[in-house]
């Protein structure tokens, strides 16, 4: 499996000769991320926002789109994977407007679960479904996402073996969020891998032994 970052919450991820693209944003309306205009097989959007998590107008088509808030229980298989979803909420009073998703999905013996915008712990019943996953990518910027001190508690309930932050500070991106460095600051225990480039390749057999942070540059 290889894993790109494009910027903000958008990523490529090729498995079985798919590619697959997650929470494309809309270019230059979201800052200075250049546009994703790049085929996929299948573009993933876990809620509806044009401008950062569900902008399909850049991609080059033709490709099936999975949008999570639609998935049924149990998920839908889409070219021969399974997407699931975990409905969440973007901020902790879990109102009924700030619905998001979490999406997860296995491919080739390897369990990835994108948090999305989540902005809460989870309950049991939400944990469950992506207990044990082993990769976990997840907002690293602050509120309105999940904010930096339930960060551990939630990376230890999940037991993921690598973490790759997304939706974080740069200076591509023109919401009012955090850099980096204050998700790293609340995890010092795990060892951070500064990744120099936009993309890695794992598999079950290179999963490392403990939780480590991967940092990738963005793509665009």
């Amino acid at each position: 499996m290889r894993i790109k970052w494009y910027g903000h919450a958008a990523f490529l991820i090729e498995t079985g000769g798919r590619r697959i693209i997650l929470d494309p944003y809309r270019s230059p309306d979201s800052g200075g991320y250049e546009p994703i205009d790049e085929p996929a097989d299948v573009v993933v959007v876990s809620h509806e926002n044009d401008r950062y998590h569900s902008h399909l107008g850049q991609i080059v088509r033709p490709f099936e789109v999975v949008r999570a808030l639609d998935l049924p229980a149990g998920g839908a298989v889409v070219q021969d994977l399974r997407f699931e979803a975990v409905h969440v909420f973007e901020t902790p009073e879990r109102k009924p407007e700030d619905e998001v998703t979490i999406v997860h999905f296995h491919a080739e013996d390897l369990h990835l679960a994108f948090l999305g915008d989540l902005g809460h712990p989870l309950t049991e019943t939400e944990l469950a479904p992506i207990r044990g996953a082993d990769l976990v990518l997840i907002a690293a910027g602050g509120p309105p996402t999940i904010d930096f001190p339930e960060i551990p508690a939630l990376l230890d309930a999940i037991a993921p073996r690598i973490v790759v932050p997304m939706h974080y500070k740069t200076p591509r991106i023109n919401l009012d969020i955090q850099p980096l460095e204050r998700l790293l600051e609340g995890l010092p225990e795990d060892r951070v891998e500064r990744i120099a480039d936009n993309a890695f390749e794992v598999s079950r057999e290179t999963l490392p032994a403990h939780r480590t942070i991967y940092v990738l540059e963005h793509a665009r």
